[in-house]
C-alpha cells in the first residue's frame, strides 16, 4: 500500500465512521420496547469461529462459507470450493451445528452457496399442576436449509441473496405445535478504491410472520384457538473493514459493524485479526452495548495438503452470568 493511499484512508475513514455511527448513537437504546415479540430466536445464534472470533463483526469481512449467515454477498469473492462445519455449545447444554458449502459457479458468473443447520437439546417436561417436571423428557430440534447466490456486479461491487427454509419445534415430541417459514437474505459489499477499504450491508431473516401450526385446545374448558404469530427475528447489518497492514509475512484486518434486529436496540461491534504467513491467526471483538457476550477471542490454523487447505478456528466468548460460549469450525478449500 502507497503512503498516499494511506494518507487518502485517513483522511476517508473518520468521515465513513462518523456517518455509521450517528444512527448508533442517536438510536443506541431505542427498541428496547421490542424485545421478546419475534420468533425464531435461534437463527440469532452467529455461525463461525472466525466471525465469532472478531465480536461478530463480519458483514464487511464475510470472505469465508459462513458468508451465507452474515451477508451472502460475501459468497462472491470465493474462487474455489469450499465447506465448512461449526459447532456452538449454547448455555442450557443447547448445541447448535451448521455446515456450509460454496460452489463457484462460472457459467452462472458467481458462486452458490448451501447451508444447513440444526440446534437441539434435551429437556424437561413441565405443566402448570406440574412446574418442577413430570417426570418425562422430550427433544428440541430447531432447523434450517437454505441456498444463496452471489457474483461481482462490478469490479468493487458484490451482491447477493439467498432463502431459506426455517422449522421451529415447539414440543412436538410433547403434543406442542411447531412452526415452518420460508425466510430471505440480501447484501452487498462495496470497495470505495482506497487500499482495501470496504462498506458492507445485509438484511437477513426478513419473511411473512411465524405462525405455529394446528390449533390449541384448553385443557381445562376445552376451547380451541388459532395460535398467535410473530414476525421473524430480521436483523439490518452495516459496517466497515480495512487492513491497514497486509504484505507477504502479515495481515491485520479491522471491523466496525452496526446491527439493528427487529426486536431490539441498535448493537455496536468491533473486531481485529491478525494474521501470519498465511497459516495462523489470531482475533478478538468486543460487542459494546450489549448486555451479556461482549467480549470474544480465538485462533486459528491453516495447513495445506496438496491442493486442499484445511482450517480449524476455535473462539471463546465471554457471557458474563449466562457462562462461558465455546465454539469451533473445520474448514476445507478444494
Amino acid at each position: 500500500m502507497t503512503s498516499r493511499s494511506s494518507a487518502s484512508i485517513a483522511l476517508a475513514l473518520p468521515a465513513l465512521v462518523l456517518v455509521l455511527a450517528s444512527p448508533a448513537l442517536a438510536q443506541v437504546r431505542l427498541g428496547d420496547q421490542r424485545a421478546g415479540t419475534t420468533s425464531g430466536q435461534f437463527l440469532k445464534i452467529g455461525v463461525g469461529a472466525r466471525a465469532e472470533g472478531l465480536g461478530e463483526a463480519f458483514v464487511a469481512v464475510a470472505n469465508d462459507p459462513s458468508a451465507i449467515f452474515w451477508n451472502p454477498a460475501g459468497l462472491a469473492s470465493m474462487q474455489r470450493e469450499e465447506l465448512a462445519i461449526s459447532h456452538v455449545g449454547w448455555p442450557g447444554d443447547i448445541n447448535y451445528e451448521h455446515l456450509s458449502w460454496v460452489l463457484p459457479a462460472r457459467r452462472f458468473g458467481g458462486s452458490f452457496g448451501l447451508q444447513f443447520g440444526l440446534l437441539s437439546t434435551n429437556m424437561n417436561e413441565t405443566t402448570e399442576l406440574q412446574p418442577f417436571g413430570t417426570g418425562r423428557t422430550f427433544n428440541y430440534y430447531d432447523m434450517i436449509a437454505g441456498l444463496a447466490y452471489a457474483r461481482r456486479w462490478t469490479d468493487k461491487l458484490l451482491v447477493g441473496a439467498g432463502v431459506k427454509y426455517v422449522r421451529e419445534d415447539l414440543g412436538t415430541d410433547v403434543g406442542g405445535p411447531s412452526t415452518n417459514s420460508v425466510l430471505f437474505d440480501i447484501g452487498s459489499i462495496f470497495y470505495l478504491g482506497y487500499g482495501s477499504v470496504r462498506i458492507a450491508t445485509s438484511l437477513t431473516n426478513f419473511g411473512a410472520e411465524m405462525r405455529p401450526s394446528g390449533d390449541y385446545v384448553s385443557p381445562y374448558t376445552g376451547e380451541v384457538r388459532s395460535y398467535d404469530g410473530f414476525d421473524p427475528p430480521i436483523m439490518f447489518r452495516y459496517g466497515l473493514a480495512f487492513e491497514p497492514i497486509e504484505n507477504e509475512r502479515q495481515r491485520l484486518t479491522t471491523s466496525l459493524e452496526f446491527n439493528q434486529p427487529a426486536d431490539n436496540s441498535l448493537r455496536s461491534k468491533v473486531g481485529l485479526e491478525w494474521q501470519w504467513q498465511k497459516v495462523f491467526a489470531l482475533r478478538s471483538g468486543y460487542n459494546i452495548n450489549a448486555d451479556e457476550l461482549k467480549f470474544s477471542a480465538g485462533a486459528g490454523f491453516l495447513a495445506r495438503l496438496g491442493g486442499t487447505q484445511s482450517t480449524i478456528d476455535y473462539t471463546y466468548t465471554d457471557g458474563g452470568s449466562l457462562g462461558g460460549v465455546n465454539r469451533l469450525s473445520l474448514g476445507l478449500r478444494f
